[in-house]
């Protein structure tokens, strides 16, 4: 309504009116296309820019999970150095240099290149042994994680990286030195300067070394090993015979007896419980400074109080036959998460490490791949992809309101039939007053607000307005009318005429469902159809066939019918879920007009 020039009100133009009203309804769905784009978009680009990438030169990256909640490891732990086992089950070996040189580990944020050196790689056998300096580890945690990259071919080597332990750790000794004596793997240089051991490959963690029972044993030595107040010495064992000595440092030494480990500085002594078993590898250590701890494959057995003597020299082995793999000295006391953390990094079945699968860099093959189909996209492709789109957004807005309307619908005819058997028991209660029986059937049409929404409630009040229309031609007359067969038959006939539109309105667009369903797929393989010949006009054209030449046309063509599908497998499925619903409400329009015709005949009938 608008206000003229003469100050009255008149009435817009009722073509005027439409076009407003089309417009409105164009750009809204010209607006939810605009979304649907949107999300498509967003759906491919998420998981290529889910997560960032530390350096697009590497080609491929891997999450390796640090579930030290399964670990049992329970405190938090710092500079921890842990060790990458990787094999053909876990590592992709070409995917690789053949040296391992390109391999880098990266923190969790991404960003934060960690330090760490490999002891083994052999990619014949495929078999590799990386040390990671860890800065810091949660205990009782499943969800933090490191990358491993991979896949630089230009990536320069790392030199043995002594950064992989932290300034506490005195000496490392992986024992996987060929020749020679065993060499120090940290910065501190404290190698083994005299003794005998045989380099043997099956070693727990790559190579290992084998004892024969020398009395002397390795002995290591260097200025860092004096003047420390707190030790704590591991290595793991696999011995023929269970006697020996595993080492010593000054009054400090760990021995086997019979198989017992037997931790003792001066009168303190710790003894484990139960002998090891010869044969199979075990992790010994000991913890020295204010007490002594005696740990056996990472778990406290025995303690001591005990104060530690320094001493220029360690030795290792003095007595002992059998292997010996993975020597480690500390100048601190570490804690007993720390212990079992070691074990569960270095053990064959260790549950520490949980490898992921390989990721590709995120340039992203994915994204390539559909930047790549979309570019071959030829312009039919791309009408038959629009039109599919727009019937998308119909579908879906049909579907959508529908289900509105039938819930509103639904809930309003659950309430009004209430409302009407209540109504129509209570003309019984009326007598033979005309005017109580129509305030009665009244009482319902006045409440039409209540009700807009119910199918039910429009077919009664036809049905009311046929009553009514008869009481009134029976004024004047004393009691109820009397309606005749005849007329019982008119009313019915009235109703079932509401109840035909109220079918129609119901079942109103869904058409566009049936012609999503049908002519999406047909839409789409039209596109195909159409894109493979047009693929297959320009090889000849060209002369060129080869697969790199046909795969992108091809899979551009298919696009066309995955659009056709992806219209028609949502409007099938919400079709089938509408045309359910719509028989149940039409089944309840049918159940009312039989009550409203029996229930009226039976107050009025002749």
């Amino acid at each position: 309504m608008v206000v003229g020039p003469c100050g009255c009100y008149r009435m817009p133009h009722p073509s005027r009116t439409l076009v407003v009203f089309v417009n409105a309804s164009l750009d809204s769905m010209f607006a939810s296309m605009k979304r649907l784009f949107a999300i498509l978009l967003l759906a491919f680009l998420l998981p290529v820019s889910a997560h960032a990438w530390w350096d697009s030169a590497w080609t491929v990256r891997k999450k390796i999970t640090l579930d030290t909640q399964a670990a049992g490891v329970a405190a938090e732990l710092s500079s921890v150095p842990v060790l990458v086992r990787l094999s053909s089950g876990n590592f992709d070996f070409l995917a690789a240099k053949e040296d391992g040189s390109d391999i880098r580990f990266v923190a969790q944020d991404d960003k934060t290149v960690l330090q760490s050196h490999i002891e083994l790689f052999d990619p014949t056998n495929e078999l590799a042994f990386v040390w990671v300096h860890v800065p810091k580890l949660a205990g009782n945690d499943n969800g933090q994680h490191i990358w491993l990259y991979m896949g630089n071919e230009k990536a320069p080597a790392v030199p043995g990286n002594r950064a992989a332990y932290d300034a506490t750790k005195l000496a490392v000794l992986h024992l996987s030195d060929k020749q020679g004596l065993p060499q120090d793997a940290t910065a501190n240089a404290n190698h083994v300067t005299s003794g005998k051991a045989t380099f043997v490959t099956d070693g727990l963690v790559g190579g290992a070394a084998r004892l024969a029972g020398d009395a002397e044993g390795l002995v290591l030595g260097g200025a860092s090993l004096a003047g420390i107040k707190e030790l704590t010495f591991s290595v793991w064992l696999k011995l023929d015979k269970l006697d020996g000595q595993v080492f010593s440092y000054g009054p400090l030494a760990l021995n086997l007896v019979a198989g017992v480990p037997v931790a003792a500085s001066g009168p303190a002594q710790a003894r484990a419980p139960t002998p090891l078993p010869a044969g199979s590898w075990h992790h010994v250590a000991v913890t020295a400074g204010t007490s002594l701890t005696l740990y056996v494959d990472g778990k406290p057995v025995a303690t001591a109080a005990s104060a530690l003597a320094a001493a220029p020299t360690l030795k290792i082995g003095a007595g002992l036959s059998g292997d010996i793999d993975e020597v480690q000295v500390s100048g601190a006391s570490r804690p007993a998460a720390w212990m079992a953390l070691q074990v569960e990094s270095q053990a064959q079945t260790g549950r520490l490490l949980k490898m992921g699968t390989d990721e590709t860099t995120d340039t992203s093959e994915a994204a390539s791949h559909f930047t790549t189909t979309m570019n071959n996209l030829t312009i039919d492709g791309w009408v038959v992809v629009v039109i599919c789109a727009f019937m998308f957004v119909i579908a879906i807005w049909v579907m959508v309101s529908k289900t509105l309307l039938l819930a509103r619908t639904e809930r309003a005819n659950e309430m009004f039939a209430e409302a009407f058997g209540n109504m129509s028991r209570g003309l019984a209660k009326m007598g033979d007053s005309a005017d109580a029986h129509r305030g009665q059937m009244d009482s319902l049409l006045d409440a039409g607000d209540k009700y807009r929404h119910s199918s039910l409630y429009r077919i009664y009040r036809v049905g009311v307005g046929e009553l009514q229309h008869r009481f009134k031609r029976s004024d004047g007359e004393a009691g109820l009318p009397v309606l005749s067969a005849r007329s019982m038959n008119a009313v019915r006939a009235s109703l079932d005429a509401q109840m035909t539109r109220e079918g129609q309105s119901l079942n109103k667009a869904m058409v566009l469902l049936t012609i999503a369903i049908s002519g999406g797929p047909f839409l789409g393989l039209l596109g195909t159809v159409i894109g493979v010949m047009i693929t297959f006009a320009a090889i000849a054209a060209a002369g060129d066939v080869n697969v790199n030449a046909i795969a992108p046309g091809i899979a551009a063509a298919l696009v066309a019918t995955v659009a056709g599908l992806g219209v028609a497998i949502p409007a099938l499925f919400g079709y089938n879920y509408l045309l359910t619903r719509i028989k149940s409400v039409s089944a309840d329009m049918n159940v009312f007009v039989d009550d409203f015709v029996a229930r009226m005949a039976e107050a009025y009938g002749g």
